[in-house]
């Protein structure tokens, strides 16, 4: 255990002192301090009353304009169709010509060249593949006709639009979790679990490797056992990245409360994470990464040159970044037989048991389970990468395949 402890303490510091740590955690949290800040620090400059999330009114002349061609007096209540097109100001054109120069030159939005009551052909310089301007004419033309033919009939419109619009309303009642609202700080927190693996894990691997190629590993496999080497790096790297992850969530937290009243409270749904998805999110995400960065860790010892780490590791990375997209795609769908049969696999479980307690209902003794499954998987991946690390010593020159390197084990 002693060797243990200083290999961990050795690893630990190491992180801590070094200049990349500390600069890329300051950069970070800066980042995040004045993107946070922002509001207050317009708000304290501006003149404005309201702040800049506030809705304050919008005159005719900040409206954005948009062009139409009434061909033939195709609407005759023109006026109607006009207050009913919320989206902005309608200009009337005369000519295509006319039209089309206006919306190239930036003039105005886009233009509705207005065939009959109800055809119309839009005009636009660039088409997006998301585009709700069309959607707010075409309402707004529906609505002209509906009152023009209304009017032809001796029917009011206001009498009857209770009718055509009926105002439903509706009351949600959650018996389990607001999934919904959950799914945004869901999505960050196992994205920062994503970069967490794939950043440390390559910095472990490259560690391992260049212990290696420099002729280190040899000195320190004589010094003390190599389970204590590969335990004590491992979980003092892990221990450097979860200090990392905590830093920057704190600040971030801090950050944001101290701004909530310039961003309106509108960012609450973020960041009030109940404790128990903390605590998870701790547990399995700690666990998680320990998981794969002594997967990491092995396969840094079978390459002889830091060089030749990527390709080393692009399976287990290949595999890491199926889980991550799996877990992903799930969390539209949380009671998905996928995502559950991933809760319980070591490779998934880290990230689809936190999105099944986060953004679902989960019964206690299956995160047991899951916890047991994941806990005995990583001591038994620590097992087997402090073998291959010893064997890794005895191996020079090209890189050596994980499958071979099982292979020699059971061989001896």
């Amino acid at each position: 255990m002693r060797g243990l402890y200083t290999v961990f303490r050795f690893e630990l510091t190491g992180m801590l002192k070094s200049k990349a740590f500390k600069v890329s955690t300051i950069v970070v949290c800066l980042m995040l301090i004045i993107g946070l800040s922002i509001p207050s620090i317009i708000n304290v400059f501006s003149s404005k009353e309201n702040d800049i999330f506030g809705e304050g009114t919008v005159g005719e002349e900040a409206q954005q304009a948009y062009g139409y061609i009434n061909k033939n007096n195709a609407v005759p209540n023109i006026e109607d169709l006009k207050s009913s097109f919320t989206l902005g100001r309608l200009i009337e054109f005369n000519s295509e010509e006319k039209l089309k120069e206006s919306i190239l030159s930036g003039e105005i939005e886009a233009g509705f060249i207005i065939e009959s009551p109800t055809e119309y052909k839009y005009m636009v310089k660039n088409n997006e593949m998301i585009d709700s301007k069309v959607s707010f004419f075409r309402e707004a033309l529906a609505k002209a006709y509906r009152i023009y033919e209304l009017g032809e009939m001796g029917i009011s419109y206001p009498d009857v639009e209770h009718i055509i619009y009926p105002n439903i309303q509706q009351d949600t009642v959650i018996l389990g979790k607001d999934s919904a609202r959950n799914y945004i700080y869901t999505y960050i927190l196992i994205f920062i679990i994503y970069f967490v693996i794939v950043v440390y894990g390559q910095m472990i691997a490259t560690s391992v490797a260049s212990e290696k190629s420099n002729r280190a590993m040899e000195l320190l496999i004589t010094s003390t056992d190599s389970s204590n080497l590969i335990f004590g790096k491992v979980l003092g790297t892990a221990l450097a990245g979860a200090i990392q992850v905590g830093i920057v969530l704190i600040v971030t937290m801090i950050s944001y409360r101290l701004n909530a009243g310039s961003w309106g409270n509108r960012l609450d749904f973020i960041f009030d994470i109940p404790l128990d998805v903390i605590l998870i999110f701790s547990v399995f995400g700690i666990l998680g990464y320990v998981f794969y960065a002594f997967i990491f860790g092995a396969l840094g010892a079978l390459v002889s040159r830091t060089e030749d780490v990527s390709s080393s590791a692009t399976s287990i990375t290949i595999i890491f970044v199926a889980v991550f997209l799996m877990s992903f795609y799930s969390m539209y769908n949380i009671e998905s037989i996928l995502l559950k049969v991933l809760s319980f696999v070591p490779f998934s479980s880290f990230i689809a048991m936190f999105i099944r307690v986060s953004m679902g209902t989960v019964h206690i003794v299956e995160v047991l389970v899951s916890l047991v499954i994941l806990v005995l998987s990583t001591i038994l991946v620590g097992m087997f990468a402090s073998r291959i690390y010893r064997l890794g010593t005895l191996m020079y020159g090209n890189p050596v395949k994980l499958s071979r390197a099982i292979r020699l084990m059971r061989e001896k």
